[in-house]
């Protein structure tokens, strides 16, 4: 079985879930398509449609003229005789064409796993087929990191020498994502992670941990405990030691020396 923070028997509880829902009420382990679309919609495609559109503009100008050419004076032609509304126009046209492609190949490969808290079953779905059903029964471990990018594993005993396993990718692409991996722990016996905040903030902590002790041993400073709780007391200590070796401060006993 994987280790992880996630889905071990010994894991801290924290507030309840709140995940994401089918419109029948079945509990989304991982991110939607929608959600994993809605930052590349919204963010990312409008700077590329913002850069390209004045080749989109180019070709809404000639389409105006061509129906002015025609004789015909509508309210649309002549609105789109100005060049900074074909500007906006063809930013707006690319932004809708560039979400809707970006979109097919999500839904295509897209993996999520749908409990059915009701029925006690487990689904995987790739893409718009169903890839796997098993009863919760069946799920001997449930993992994934509280960090974005990371794959959640779910292992489904078959009878087999090793669990199936089902691979789950961005299983904490947010929040919700995350809290849906949490349900899933607790319906299948195992004991619920604390939440994606609460372990990022355990996993940021540990990272400065690890640099300060890094600072420190550059320096030959002392290490005490309290410093993994008190940054501000690291802080200090580290500026004072800097002092000492730089020869600005005498050295107190235990101080590395100049």
């Amino acid at each position: 079985m994987p280790d992880g923070p996630a889905g071990s028997p010994d894991g801290p509880v924290a507030a309840p879930p709140a995940p994401r829902r089918t419109r029948s009420g079945a509990v989304v382990v991982g991110p939607t398509a929608i959600a994993r679309w809605r930052p590349l919609a919204l963010v990312g495609l409008p700077i590329i449609a913002l850069l390209l559109c004045p080749f989109a503009a180019t070709g809404i100008a000639q389409w105006q003229q061509g129906r002015a050419a025609a004789g015909l004076d509508d309210l649309l032609t002549r609105a789109l005789g100005h060049g900074a509304l074909q500007l906006l126009v063809g930013a707006i046209v690319l932004w809708i064409l560039f979400a809707l492609w970006a979109l097919v190949p999500i839904l295509a490969t897209h993996k999520v796993a749908l409990l059915d808290e009701d029925a006690r079953t487990l689904t995987l779905r790739r893409g718009l087929r169903t890839a796997g059903t098993a009863p919760l029964a069946q799920v001997v471990y449930a993992v994934g990191e509280a960090e974005r990018g990371s794959t959640g594993l779910i292992g489904v005993d078959r009878g087999g020498e090793e669990p199936e396993r089902w691979i789950l990718p961005e299983v904490a692409w947010d929040e919700e994502s995350f809290d849906g991996l949490r349900v899933l722990q607790a319906a299948a016996g195992l004991r619920p992670a604390p939440s994606r905040r609460v372990l990022a903030a355990l996993a940021r902590r540990s990272r400065r941990g690890a640099a300060h002790r890094e600072l420190a041993a550059r320096l030959g400073m002392p290490w005490r405990p309290e410093y993994e709780e008190d940054e501000a007391a690291f802080g200090a200590e580290f500026d004072r030691v800097r002092r000492v070796i730089g020869g600005k401060e005498p050295p107190r006993e235990g101080d590395p020396r100049p």
